[in-house]
């Protein structure tokens, strides 16, 4: 092969937006848990579109885009990435298409299991251009953190929590899922650990308010946990007014945000923990 064919070829890879090393600098995230993750990296500069679904208070200053906008709203914004995950692509499943039809390099990645963070974040992280070492080395500080503030606050005490994760037919979280893991890692331990996922990977799993007013009754439930968000809308006042409340009369409840239990991120992970720590044990 002639020098400058093989020149020209070497060219045209560095210059793809599909090579596997190419550091994006205009990044559109489609799902909160991505936007998170990179703010925590310090990335948050290589953004120029977020979720609607990211929090409110989540880099106000951008654009937010719904798992429905269009490949023409985003391309306006020159995005070299754009992140997005299995759910999103499917209730817009010709943006990918036509994104890359322009050239922009669409990468979709699910959220991680609680197992599975430290392999996202490796991954995560060479996208955006940070060091993987680096961002694996910041999980493993934050868990090792809370763990260590857990176990001086609870003097091996452990107790009974409960996650509502939906009013409607009261579903909790399900063993394994990250809620569970976070709870376990904060010091507590899951009160409903016999619970069976509603689907085989499921982060809920069906409860009821039968098998809670008997475990209510039995103490074998210390602290009730409401998970506020998309899926419960539901906060102190409306747990209050439930006819059943009284049976928790004896048990510690709160609400805590969603994002801060239930999402994969190192956001998450840091406030959450440290909120669950404080619920479990006091200021």
């Amino acid at each position: 092969m002639a020098p400058r064919i093989i020149l020209y070829i070497l060219i045209m890879f560095m210059l793809s937006p599909f090579r596997a090393d190419a550091e994006a600098r205009r990044i559109v995230s489609l799902y909160p848990g991505h936007t998170d993750n990179i703010v925590a990296l310090g990335e948050e500069k290589r953004l120029v579109a977020i979720s609607k679904n990211d929090d409110g208070e989540t880099l106000p200053q951008l654009k937010r885009f719904s798992a429905r906008s269009s490949a023409e709203e985003i391309l306006a914004l020159k995005p070299d990435l754009v992140l997005t995950r299995g759910l999103a692509e499917r209730q817009n499943p010709q943006l990918r298409s036509v994104l890359e039809r322009a050239g922009v390099r669409v990468v979709s990645i699910e959220p991680p299991q609680w197992d599975d963070f430290a392999s996202y974040l490796r991954e995560l992280a060479e996208l955006i251009g940070c060091d993987p070492e680096a961002a694996e080395a910041k999980l493993k500080k934050i868990r090792k953190s809370i763990a260590a503030e857990a176990s001086k606050r609870s003097k091996g005490k452990k107790p009974a929590v409960f996650v509502e994760a939906t009013a409607k037919e009261l579903h909790t979280c399900s063993p394994g899922s990250w809620a569970a893991k976070l709870i376990e890692l904060a010091g507590g331990r899951n009160a409903a650990a016999d619970a069976k996922p509603i689907r085989s990977g499921s982060a809920i799993a069906p409860y009821g308010l039968e098998r809670i007013l008997k475990a209510a009754a039995a103490r074998e439930i210390d602290v009730y946990i409401v998970q506020r968000g998309a899926m419960n809308a539901a906060d102190m006042d409306a747990l209050a007014a439930r006819p059943w409340y009284t049976a928790l009369k004896d048990i510690k409840t709160a609400v805590v945000p969603e994002n801060e239990l239930s999402r994969p991120s190192l956001l998450g992970l840091e406030a959450g923990g440290r909120r669950l720590i404080k619920i479990f044990y006091g200021e």
